[in-house]
């Protein structure tokens, strides 16, 4: 009966897990304090986020260019300072 008792490989997934249920709290919080530029972008979101298999990583990483404001640094007086 060695394959009922759990090995020390269950502490892996276990870890796994956990960090992916962070994962996904954290892309939700994100996401209820984030303004988007478009109204329905949130709703969508957020169905991508709870139906998806790894929707959090989707948010995570391609929703920057829909929401306002953000990091948006201006090199255009960077090069006509150097052109001088």
């Amino acid at each position: 009966m060695d394959l009922v008792t759990p090995g020390f490989g269950l502490i892996y997934w276990q870890a796994a897990g956990l960090a992916y249920i962070a994962f996904w709290i954290y892309a939700l919080i994100d996401l209820v304090r984030a303004d988007f530029k478009d109204q329905n972008s949130k709703l969508v979101w957020v169905l991508i986020i709870l139906i998806a298999p790894f929707g959090c990583f989707l948010y995570l990483g391609f929703s920057r260019r829909d929401k306002k404001g953000g990091f948006n640094p201006d090199f255009s007086k960077i090069s006509k300072s150097k052109n001088r």
